[in-house]
Order: C-alpha cells, then structure tokens, then sequence
C-alpha cells in the first residue's frame, strides 16, 4: 500500500473520531482519561485537552514504569495528572472484592481487570474515558505479528466480538460497582466501522505495532514523543500481574 492509501485511511478516521469525541468536546465537568502515557489513552487526552477540568489518572506500584511514563506524558500535554502508589495490600483487597467477576478467567485477563479497576476506584473524577479497543482494531498485540493479512483479520474479529460481548460489558460493570462511569471512544460504533473498513494490509503491525494507527495519530497532532512509545500492557505497566503472581 502507497502512502495515498495510508493518508486516505487517516481521513476516513478523521469524521468518525470527531463524532465519537463530539459529546465529551461539549464540555463535562469532571471528566477523567485513564493515562497509562501510551499512545492510546495519550491520543484521547490531547484531543480534549483544552476542556476545562480534564484530569488524567495513573495507578503503580513504586517506580511502576506507567507512573514515570504517565508523569512525562502529563507533562507534555500540560493536564492536571493525579497518580495514586498502590502496594502489595491494596492490590490483593481489591482483587478479592472483584473475585466473582474474575473467577474462571485466565490470570493475565485477571490481572488486567484488576489493574483497571484500581486506577477507576482511585480516579479523582466520576466519568472516565479509556483506551479499550485500539489495540483490536489496530492490531497492537503481540498474537497478531506474523500473521498473514486474512489470519490477523480473522484474529482480529474474534478479539473485538470477544471485547465487545465479554470484556468491556465487565469493565463497566465493574466501574458502576465502583461508583464511576466509563467509556470508550475507540468502541463507538461509527468509529469501529470506520476503523474496519481500512484494509488489513494498512492495520498489519509492521514495521512496529499499530504503525498504522500510531502514524494516524502524528496526523492529529500528538506529539512525536507520545505518538512512538512502545505499547505496555497495563497489567505490566503498573506492577498488578507481578502482585497477583507472587499472591497466588
């Protein structure tokens, strides 16, 4: 694919990200981005960035790398950042409260609710936006390098029915259970139909991941620095799935 065909992609992007940011642009008081410092969450906050009373929250372990990673990328961005130090107690609490939405679940899936739900139950703010669902459209985990176009599109179905039938109605369960609200632009609908219909040869993770999707972003301004940081998966990149492990 030409470089024609990549900028045609980004504007076919372009109208339905507007309309799935339309609501929270009209201004929201106390509105939230969970902020990993990764392009995903980071490509939301710099597109609301000037709406008043915009906060972006992190939660780590000590010297998680998500907490220096979402510090810098706060910085840059110039939003108020609330970052919340979790150890070893806090982590296992709540993973116990949330143990009949997790039970059955692989640990990784596990730990990646748990993660979640501490930086919602921490959260200054009631309604928050997240990340989910950038990474099954854009193709941004690591199962889908390799694949050849039609295996990762079908790969990449499976994955955004599954978040959509299962994982983000749980999310969101377990946001409401915690007192807050959460949503996400990458899965409202217009956007999913236009992300789905850019070829898959555009979306495959060559050379890096999400290239596609991290070059859209360069074209709506985020800055270089934001736009090329390496994906981290928040289990990780909050220090959770190292707790849960050794708690097992």
């Amino acid at each position: 694919m030409g470089t024609t065909g990549v900028a045609d992609g980004w504007f076919a992007l372009d109208a339905a990200w507007e309309d799935a940011l339309a609501a929270f642009r009209a201004g929201r008081p106390d509105l939230g981005v969970l902020f990993s410092g990764g392009v995903d969450s980071a490509l939301i906050a710099w597109e609301l960035r000037r709406c008043p009373g915009l906060t972006l929250s992190t939660v780590g372990t000590p010297r998680s790398p998500d907490l220096s990673a979402a510090e810098a990328g706060a910085v840059l961005l110039g939003i108020p950042w609330t970052p919340t130090t979790v150890g070893e107690s806090e982590v296992l609490e709540l993973a116990r409260t949330l143990e009949d939405e997790t039970q059955g679940l692989p640990p990784v899936a596990r730990s990646v609710l748990v993660a979640f739900a501490l930086v919602v139950q921490r959260a200054p703010v009631r309604e928050l936006l997240c990340g989910q669902g950038a990474d099954e459209l854009f193709l941004g985990y690591a199962h889908y390098r390799g694949l050849s176009a039609s295996d990762a599109a079908r790969r990449s179905q499976q994955d955004l029915e599954r978040v959509l039938r299962e994982d983000w109605p749980r999310s969101q369960r377990i946001a409401r259970r915690l007192g807050k609200m959460v949503e996400s632009p990458y899965l409202h609908r217009g956007f999913i139909e236009a992300a789905l219909r850019i070829p898959i040869e555009l979306r495959l993770p060559q050379p890096v991941p999400k290239a596609f999707f991290r070059d859209w972003a360069r074209h709506r301004g985020l800055p270089e620095l934001l736009a090329e940081r390496p994906k981290r998966a928040l289990q990780f990149g909050s220090g959770v799935d190292r707790i849960l492990r050794r708690g097992r």
